[in-house]
């Protein structure tokens, strides 16, 4: 069994990240064989996909070189039996860095493929564990979440989509220690239910 935490959290001292890890290690605990794996993607350091990198990209898929390093990120996600997924609530979605690094998992051939005019998901997860912090209400505009749901289940083929959030952090009136010691808890509780 194999876990993929995906760390899109740029600052050191990360909430989002805090709450991925107490779920994380509440998992290992349950599953003491399984090997983790962690994607820091600023050390990683994808470039989104521009026109060159695309001609260059759709020429080792036509190729067959599903090997070649640039598709490192998509052959982790696709080996992967649950993804972990950690970044802060920006701009009503998360860091440009997650978004580049769904670009390098949605791989054809590699990470789904179409039958017909429908995209069929290759990818072994049955679930992905998104944690996230904001320092205002989420709410109905939860953009970040409602498209790695919709990417990772609709094209990939993830199974169960679960979000784990502290919300209100930067609001006077709000007990952050409260907010994550709950946070910490949902992480705990799913943890032990996966």
């Amino acid at each position: 069994m194999k876990a993929l935490l995906i760390d899109a959290c740029p600052r050191a001292n990360s909430r989002s990240r805090r709450i991925g890890q107490v779920f994380l290690s509440a998992w290992q605990a349950r599953h003491p064989e399984a090997e983790t794996e962690t994607v820091n993607l600023d050390a990683l350091g994808l470039a989104p996909l521009t026109g060159k990198a695309l001609e260059a990209r759709e020429a080792l898929i036509a190729a067959g070189r599903l090997d070649d390093p640039l598709f490192a990120p998509a052959r982790a996600f696709a080996a992967a039996d649950l993804i972990v997924v950690c970044a802060p609530y920006w701009d009503f979605q998360f860091p440009a860095s997650l978004k580049t690094c769904i670009e390098h998992v949605c791989i054809r051939t590699l990470t789904f493929v179409y039958r017909g005019s429908e995209p069929v998901g290759l990818c072994r997860a049955r679930d992905l564990v998104y944690c996230t912090t904001s320092g205002s209400a989420i709410g109905a505009d939860n953009w970040g979440g409602d498209y790695l749901r919709a990417v990772t289940g609709k094209l990939l083929g993830v199974k169960r989509f679960h979000q784990i959030s502290a919300e209100e952090l930067d609001l006077p009136e709000t007990n952050v220690d409260r907010a994550l010691a709950d946070a910490f808890a949902r992480a705990e509780a799913l943890a032990n239910a996966l």
